[in-house]
């Protein structure tokens, strides 16, 4: 059963990871509606998005099945599992409260893959159909990310295949927003998003519940109860 907490993280991820989304991925997005008829610009966003949250949801099952097989053969895995997922959530958390930078890093992993999928990327621009943007949405959700990649993560880590899938769902449409505000809506809400301090929110909030998930937590909590 996915925990609503999970769900409401990895939203909240996406959604204060807007900054990061519009330095990212602004151009891309922009370059979208080129030569396209107004009438289909949001149809064109809409399923360029798609295609990319299809990426991702795409990963995280391929990674949550490597964890779930490696918690199969090792019986602690799940403890180790846990604790990694708290630590990449509480990375996050000081990356979006700007205290640290380490997170990101994580992106190098992605350059080799993306240096052989970018020529075939860049080869679907400017989109002339649906189709084709979907299919350049699913490509470039491969695109290097720190974001997307600690996610993956966290989410692979701690859930079971289906509920990642589900977990990452909900992340990709935490990022909707800021794409959707970069393709259409650009500057008006572009400039006003750093006022909502979603950062700031989401950050603190990350860094709680990371504590709070952590295996050696919990165990504290159950002593308490037990000697209370």
């Amino acid at each position: 059963m996915i925990d609503a907490f999970d769900f409401i993280t990895a939203f909240l991820i996406g959604l204060a990871g807007a900054g990061h989304c519009f330095g990212m991925c602004g151009g891309i997005i922009s370059a979208l509606s080129f030569n396209t008829e107004k009438s289909q610009h949001l149809k064109i966003q809409l399923t360029y998005n798609a295609g990319r949250i299809t990426s991702y949801t795409f990963l995280t099952l391929f990674f949550s099945f490597f964890f779930q097989t490696f918690s199969n053969y090792y019986e602690d895995a799940g403890y180790y599992l846990r604790t990694l997922a708290a630590i990449i959530l509480f990375l996050m958390g000081l990356y979006l409260l700007k205290k640290s930078q380490l997170i990101i890093k994580i992106e190098k992993v992605g350059t080799l893959i993306w240096r052989l999928l970018s020529p075939i990327a860049k080869s679907l621009l400017p989109i002339k159909s649906t189709k084709h943007a979907f299919l350049a949405g699913f490509i470039w959700g491969w695109l290097p990310c720190g974001l997307v990649y600690s996610s993956l993560i966290w989410i692979s880590a701690r859930a079971t295949p289906i509920e990642a899938t589900v977990l990452m769902i909900g992340f990709g449409l935490g990022t909707l927003p800021a794409m959707l505000a970069t393709g259409i809506f650009s500057n008006g809400l572009k400039e006003n998003w750093k006022k909502l301090h979603l950062d700031k929110i989401s950050g603190s909030f990350m860094l709680i519940y990371a504590l709070w998930t952590l295996p050696y937590t919990q165990n504290l909590i159950q002593l308490s109860l037990t000697l209370f």
